[in-house]
């Protein structure tokens, strides 16, 4: 590039814009990872809507910071580029168009879909009119495009315009007449129509999203005596999330461009320059962003982004928790069988006393039924009951089983 046609920018913001896109990788990564290896069964016909979606939100970040890498000039609301494709403003510019209307038809498809999981026919006439919004705004967009293609010529023609741009602030830079800055050409009627028809179709798309919302409540309301609550409250979760997405794509696209229209109509000094940085980062990250949202608000994407990185999290410290556990055990080990050893000496000692008991009185009974010299007779204690009830110095019953096997191996306490 001529030295002439060097724009003055600031390195920090400038850079700072790549920083940012680069942190935002893996937000990318991470999400797509999640839909399309780990998604759960129910979710795989609404995965391909928002992969789609994910996949233009990409390219638009990667295409506006590296290869068109733009600055608006103010206050002569010059878009003047740096990046790769410097040498093709006007080429640039169409892409960035393109792509916009990319999103706002995958937005559109998003919105169409969960509306259409919720909604019956009994709603057909409401479903009816939402369906004409949609192909009125597609007509809208389709019309834009081929207006962009007729003033192709009329946007890459900007000696004329430049000349004019001079003309009302007395001198511009040398830089503004460099190839790689062009301007928004309003003396061409058809690219006044062109913006006229960009501009008019975002309100028209805020009444489809509108409409659409209020359909898919009603299907909701209907829904919850045929439904679960559990898939209920999915369906919610699922519309919520999109709100979510299309309020940060509305607030990221529409708030750099509509101040930059701005600039036609009112004089934004030059020391104003880094205003231009933030409201080029807003536009750029716009995607990612709305990644995000998708990723922290939508609950099953959540759970399963937790689920796997908690398990990597555990896998990563397994090492340290398992080589305590095995000192726990063995620790644990050690002490069962001392307790063991000292529980049986304590179980010997303790049956030794119990049977010289039983000896004891064993013998008073033989002496006792000597006397008698009757033997026990049905309706008499025999000697296993008698023996069975016999009270030890402990104060309970001494066990059926030290009749037979004193030696204390039936000792059950």
């Amino acid at each position: 590039m001529n030295e002439s046609c060097i724009i003055p920018t600031s390195p920090f913001l400038l850079n700072l814009s790549h920083v940012l896109v680069c942190l935002t990788a893996p937000v990318y990564i991470t999400t797509c990872y999640i839909l399309i290896f780990k998604c759960p069964p129910f979710f795989n016909q609404y995965r391909s809507v928002l992969l789609r979606h994910i996949f233009t939100c990409i390219f638009m970040e990667y295409f506006v910071d590296i290869i068109w890498q733009m600055t608006v000039v103010v206050p002569y609301s010059a878009l003047c580029s740096v990046g790769i494709g410097n040498s093709y403003p006007v080429f640039m510019f169409s892409i960035v168009v393109a792509g916009l209307c990319a999103t706002g038809i995958s937005i559109m498809h998003m919105f169409q879909y969960r509306m259409n999981a919720v909604t019956d026919d009994s709603i057909r006439i409401l479903k009816s009119i939402i369906t004409g919004v949609k192909f009125y705004h597609y007509f809208m967009m389709t019309s834009c495009l081929c207006l962009l293609i007729a003033s192709y010529n009329h946007l890459a023609d900007q000696k004329a315009f430049k000349t004019n741009v001079q003309y009302k602030f007395g001198s511009v830079p040398s830089y503004i007449w460099c190839d790689n800055c062009m301007f928004i050409n309003t003396d061409s009627t058809t690219v006044l129509i062109f913006v006229g028809l960009g501009a008019s179709s975002q309100p028209l798309a805020a009444v489809y999203f509108g409409l659409s919302v209020y359909a898919s409540k009603l299907g909701l309301q209907k829904l919850r005596k045929s439904l679960s609550q559990r898939t209920i409250t999915i369906q919610r979760n699922f519309l919520n999330s999109l709100y979510l997405q299309t309020a940060v794509h509305v607030i990221f696209i529409s708030v750099p461009l509509g101040i930059f229209f701005l600039t036609f109509v009112l004089h934004i000094p030059s020391s104003a320059m880094y205003m231009s940085y933030i409201l080029m980062a807003m536009f750029t990250q716009h995607g990612s962003l709305s990644t995000l949202a998708l990723l922290m608000s939508n609950k099953p994407l959540y759970s399963e982004f937790t689920k796997t990185f908690l398990r990597m999290k555990t896998n990563i410290r397994g090492s340290d928790r398992v080589s305590y556990i095995r000192g726990a055990e063995r620790e644990h080990s050690s002490w069962k069988k001392t307790a063991v050893r000292e529980n049986r000496r304590s179980k010997i000692a303790y049956v030794t006393h119990v049977s010289g008991d039983i000896a004891g009185n064993w013998e008073k009974f033989s002496t006792s039924n000597k006397r008698t010299s009757a033997k026990p007779h049905w309706g008499e204690e025999t000697m296993e009951g008698h023996l069975a009830g016999v009270r030890t110095s402990h104060g309970f019953r001494a066990p059926l089983c030290f009749v037979w096997k004193v030696g204390g191996a039936c000792a059950k306490f």
